[in-house]
Formats: C-alpha cells, structure tokens, sequence
C-alpha cells in the first residue's frame, strides 16, 4: 500500500523501532545471508571472486540509481536525497575498487564501509518507513550490500590491513568531510551527521551531552573507531 510513499506523506504508525521484532530479523537474516554468500564466495577461484564483486558493486550503484529514479519519478528528489552521505558514496568506491584494486579504496572500504554500514543497520534513519516500501528495502539491502563487498575482499585477501595505511582512510575523510560540511551549512542539510546525529543512534547522544563539542567529539570518536579496527592487523603485519 505504501511502496512509494515518501516518508512525508507517511501515517504515523506504520515504521518500525529501533531493536524491535521486525529490526531484529533483518538483522539476523542480513547475517546469516553475508555468512552463507561469504563461505560461497572463498570456494571460488580468483577470477570468479573479482567477476563476483564486480557484479555486487555494480549492483549497489543500480539500487541506489533506481532510488533516485523513483525520487525524481514521485516528485521527492531533493537537496535531501543527493547521495553524499558516506553509505551513498561507498558503492562508488567498491566499484572503483573492483576494477582497480587501489589500495586507498580498500583500506577506506575495510575501515569506513564495514563500520559505517554496520552502525546504519544497528540504527537505520529510515525506520519511519514500512517494510515494503522502497526507501526500506533499499536501505538494508545497500548497507548488507557494503558489509558483504567489504567481508568479501578481507576473506579473498585483497584488501589486507595495515596499521602502516590507517592514514589513508584518514586522508578520504580529510578530503571529502571539509566540502560536505560546507555543503551542509550552505543548504541546511545533514550529510555525514555533522549538523546533527541519526535520531536513536549514539551520535545523537553525543550531540545531547555535548553540544557545540560535537563535531570534534565526532571526530575523536571516528578516530577511534578506526584506530581499534586496525590494532587486531598490528603483529599479524
């Protein structure tokens, strides 16, 4: 009934919280699916593995493409919807990574992509929504999309941690948050969550207790994150 119905328009009532019933499937299925699509993946040889990612990355774009086609379709594609948060810029970055291998992608994929995915399926922004509804299924399906991309290359060996390259990642943010915060404070919006943290996720209670502090506790937090994704990779490197 609500398919394409933007959340806007939406009655109160027909979304889902945080860790009930509903939330809580999906993620058991999102695990059991990157489990079972992960033990399918590490018996391929090496060219089905790359021709297998190809085939994820682009697929993650073509869902994240068609989302915006139906935005543009129904008349809600705004200065809201354009794909600038980290999540939306991933799939761009696993498609480049399965076509290059760049090592800068990897680590940013590994470090970003897995955490970032993971903290959005624990804490989606967009529970307001039905569960048939495309915001919904494309929401869980892009974030499982990126966990398994990124499960993938650390099983297949192709993305290898490296304390030595944690700054690489650190360099993506440095480039890519400075722009996006000047975009928010421009047109008022909150990509990234640097205006403002996901309602019910620990950004917002980060923001609650600390206020203007925010955006460095922010990027403390984020700095710690990664520093203790890479600290299990120290003696193995």
């Amino acid at each position: 009934m609500y398919f394409f119905t933007y959340e806007t328009e939406l009655p109160d009532g027909v979304g889902f919280v945080h860790f009930g019933p509903v939330h809580v499937l999906w993620l058991i299925a999102i695990a059991v699916c990157v489990v079972l699509l992960t033990k399918l993946y590490v018996n391929q040889g090496q060219s089905r593995q790359n021709r297998l990612s190809k085939i994820l990355a682009w697929t993650m774009c073509g869902i994240l493409a068609a989302e915006h086609v139906v935005l543009l379709i129904t008349g809600h594609q705004t200065i809201y919807q354009i794909p600038l948060h980290l999540c939306t810029l991933m799939p761009v970055i696993c498609l480049i990574y399965s076509y290059t291998w760049w090592d800068w992608a990897g680590q940013t994929i590994y470090s970003l992509g897995i955490a970032g995915a993971s903290l959005a399926l624990l804490f989606p922004d967009w529970n307001m929504y039905p569960q048939w509804n495309y915001m919904n299924l494309t929401g869980f399906s892009i974030h499982s999309g990126l966990i398994l991309f990124g499960v993938w290359q650390l099983s297949g060996k192709t993305i290898r941690p490296r304390m030595k390259a944690m700054w690489k990642p650190l360099a993506f943010l440095a480039v890519v948050v400075p722009p996006i915060y000047l975009v928010d404070k421009w047109l008022g919006t909150n990509y990234f969550f640097l205006m403002e943290g996901s309602q019910g996720s620990p950004l917002q209670l980060l923001q609650e207790k600390l206020g203007v502090m925010y955006i460095p506790a922010y990027a403390a937090l984020a700095l710690t994150v990664i520093t203790i994704e890479y600290l299990p990779w120290r003696k193995r490197n």
